[in-house]
């Protein structure tokens, strides 16, 4: 298996590199459009990025945070209390090659990131994605992120995510995507308003579904716990 690695100074161009060809790919407002500054940080003073490469060529990303008392933290988005941000982890970007996408990449990154966090000391793990974005959704939900809200941020809507991190011993098993174990309301993950009143009336995003690639997922809604 091609191993995931914490990148450091030397890689920091072909992560912009691929970071922008991944934006080129995409529709306007469908990833966060990050800044140099913002992956130099992310290499050692507020994060830690990882990659895995084919020779010399990077074959993926991706960026954990862990947000320092002076940094942006998704906790405030979340409404979580002031004293709580410290046990904070954000699952930030990530990009893949589009010649070894479709091999679960994305998937191996978000359970890495969560590892790396647990082992950090940090308890909450929060992210963002699009609605519309149904590989993103998938993968999160699939490694139990489960959506909380929904903002605008990054230039478009986002549904906030999260995932509580238990010790090990007491790590559950994520639910499946696809088959909820409990009575759930399903909705596309782009009809907003009915995801807003849901959400308004204590349901949580917990289960997600897509026919293929590209095609609107479907959220399945549980009551809050």
């Amino acid at each position: 298996m091609i191993p995931l690695i914490r990148l450091d100074q030397s890689q920091l161009g072909a992560v912009i590199a691929l970071h922008h060809d991944m934006l080129a790919e995409l529709a306007p407002g469908m990833a966060a459009t990050e800044t140099d500054q913002f992956f130099t940080d992310h290499l050692d003073a507020c994060g830690q990025i990882f990659g895995a490469f084919s020779g010399d060529r990077l074959m993926a990303y991706c960026i954990l945070g862990i947000p320092r008392k002076e940094d942006p933290n998704f906790g405030i988005d979340h409404g979580l209390s002031p004293d709580q941000f410290d046990q904070v982890a954000h699952i930030d970007g990530a990009a893949v090659d589009p010649a070894w996408r479709g091999q679960g990449w994305q998937r191996r990154m978000i359970n890495h990131r969560l590892d790396i966090a647990k082992n950090l000391g940090r308890s909450i793990a929060l992210s963002t994605v699009a609605p519309a974005n149904s590989a993103s959704l998938f993968n999160m939900i699939s490694t139990g992120l489960t959506i909380r809200g929904l903002i605008q941020k990054f230039g478009g809507e986002r549904f906030l995510m999260r995932r509580d991190i238990a010790p090990a011993a007491d790590q559950k098993t994520p639910p499946s995507t696809n088959q909820a174990q409990t009575p759930a309301i399903w909705c596309d993950s782009t009809d907003l308003v009915t995801c807003q009143k849901l959400l308004d009336d204590g349901y949580i995003g917990q289960y997600c579904q897509y026919s293929a690639p590209h095609s609107v997922p479907r959220i399945g809604w549980v009551a809050g716990r």
